[in-house]
């Protein structure tokens, strides 16, 4: 082969190159809402805006956050807030029964990974996942109102001051008081509620 047929190929490969390499560069991802001058999304992308976005689309996150959404180009996986993979709120394994198995997460890891504005909110009290307090009447660690820790008995006053309506949900009784699988029990055990 001739010196000037060589650098002919030669020079044809690269310009093939850089063709390839420039190809690559286009539109932003118009699925995206993300500000290439500031480098990152809007003021309220994260919690409100990506879980419509993400709904509608979740693919085309992976321009910026990775084919398996582990950081990417980005460096920001979703596994830092959904903890278990892209799509879940809370680890795989609570599955449907989180209000049962969050609290054992709780005791184990402290509430510093719940405590955020994507999830329950910096001080708990409820962001986009609800205020600890709707649950735990005397705290984010406190099943009952606090006195109730040292003497269960004192339930009766407070129902009898309040209602059962705190107690009535899918979470802690059950919405007719029924009791709740893995949390909390049937309160016709022990009383005769209509």
């Amino acid at each position: 082969m001739s010196q000037i047929n060589k650098t002919s190929l030669a020079l044809g490969m690269l310009l093939v190159l850089v063709a390839l390499t420039v190809s690559g560069c286009g539109d932003k991802n118009s699925q995206s809402n993300f500000d290439a001058q500031s480098g990152a999304h809007p003021v309220g992308w994260v919690p409100t805006g990506h879980p419509l976005a993400a709904q509608a689309n979740i693919l085309s996150c992976t321009g910026c956050h990775g084919n398996d959404f582990t950081g990417g180009i980005s460096k920001v996986a979703c596994t830092l807030c959904h903890l278990g993979n892209q799509f879940a709120v809370h680890p795989l394994q609570w599955g449907q029964y989180a209000y049962a198995l969050h609290g054992s997460f709780v005791v184990q890891n402290g509430t510093a990974s719940c405590a955020n504005v994507s999830c329950h909110g910096g001080n708990l009290e409820g962001a986009t996942g609800p205020s600890c307090t709707s649950c735990h009447m005397g705290g984010p660690t406190s099943f009952h109102p606090l006195p109730w820790n040292a003497d269960i008995t004192l339930h009766g006053g407070f129902v009898g001051q309040n209602g059962t309506a705190a107690c009535r949900n899918v979470v802690c009784h059950g919405a007719n008081l029924e009791g709740v699988f893995l949390s909390g029990p049937s309160c016709n055990a022990c009383h005769n509620f209509p």
